[in-house]
């Protein structure tokens, strides 16, 4: 497995296949995804993109920390699942561009993702909450301070 920084074109297929199933390509895509300060990133087996994840620079009141970068968008081909490749691709995230450079990651996991990543250090913060048409979710976060 190669791990990259990529283009939102090379995600957008593993986002529809395994967070948006059933709907348009176009309905895959984030408000913030061709920003200059977001970046996408894979796990490619052989050129095909089989894991992603997207991290951008956005606040969250309920943290203090000045630093802070919001992922979303975490998914692994369902024929890739259960290979540690979640676990792969954030800790590279983490390391090569989430440490260096901010103090805290944040994001919203759905209910069934957060065993993943307590195992991966990860604290949730309130309460569960409803995201209309996808499910419960969780704050999910870790400081990097």
């Amino acid at each position: 497995m190669v791990f990259s920084e990529v283009s939102v074109s090379e995600i957008l297929p593993v986002r529809q296949q395994v967070l948006r199933q059933g709907k348009p390509l176009e309905a895959c895509m984030m408000e913030s995804d061709e920003l200059s300060t977001t970046q996408h990133f894979a796990l490619k087996e052989n050129q095909k993109v089989v894991a992603i994840a997207t991290i951008m620079q956005q606040k969250n009141d309920l943290f203090s920390q000045e630093k802070q970068v919001r992922l979303r968008g975490m998914a692994v081909l369902p024929e890739y699942q259960k290979q540690q490749l979640g676990k792969k691709l954030l800790t590279q995230v983490e390391n090569k561009f989430v440490k260096p450079h901010y103090d805290l990651m944040w994001f919203n996991a759905r209910e069934k993702a957060v065993p993943f990543y307590r195992k991966l250090g990860f604290e949730i913060i309130g309460e569960r909450f409803l995201i209309e048409g996808i499910g419960e979710h969780f704050v999910m976060y870790k400081s990097y301070e």
